[in-house]
């Protein structure tokens, strides 16, 4: 039964609203972007290519979300040897997290709090965009793809 909850709840924060608006921050080369309106997935792609170098990071997220407390988002890293990707769904006190990668291996690798991803769960570019641009439409997980759940409360 857990399983179809989780996967309910995936369904939940991968859906976009017609009028959800969303915003993007980065890290690049230690410089700090600020906060961005996502304006078309193209406009999205050609910003999770800004973060070619280790360590630069990409969030994006409901507009206002800090605030809001209810919506969803994505955070990327570049760790030097390809990307970890998480997506998540806020819901007032209790964040659901899902760290992705590939295949089964991912989702049973699992999603500690400041733990490197596992090599199933390090991402090549292409993967970071096409599961990306899946969450910014509101598609679900792109085939191939595993995500392992974690929850905070």
């Amino acid at each position: 039964m857990l399983k179809i909850e989780v996967d309910s709840q995936l369904e939940l924060m991968l859906l976009v609203q017609p009028e959800e608006s969303l915003e993007w921050q980065a890290q690049v080369e230690g410089a700090y972007t600020g906060w961005h309106d996502v304006e078309s997935s193209d406009h999205l792609v050609g910003v999770v290519k800004m973060i070619a170098g280790d360590g630069d990071w990409l969030t994006v997220q409901t507009k206002g979300l800090d605030q809001l407390r209810v919506g969803r988002y994505a955070q990327t890293m570049n760790t030097g040897t390809g990307y970890q990707l998480e997506v998540a769904r806020a819901d007032g006190g209790t964040t659901y997290n899902w760290r992705i990668g590939l295949g089964a291996a991912a989702a049973d690798a699992g999603n500690e709090p400041y733990a490197a991803a596992v090599s199933s769960q390090d991402l090549g570019l292409a993967a970071v965009i096409e599961v990306l641009v899946s969450w910014l439409r509101g598609q679900g997980l792109p085939l191939g793809y595993g995500a392992a759940l974690r929850i905070y409360r």
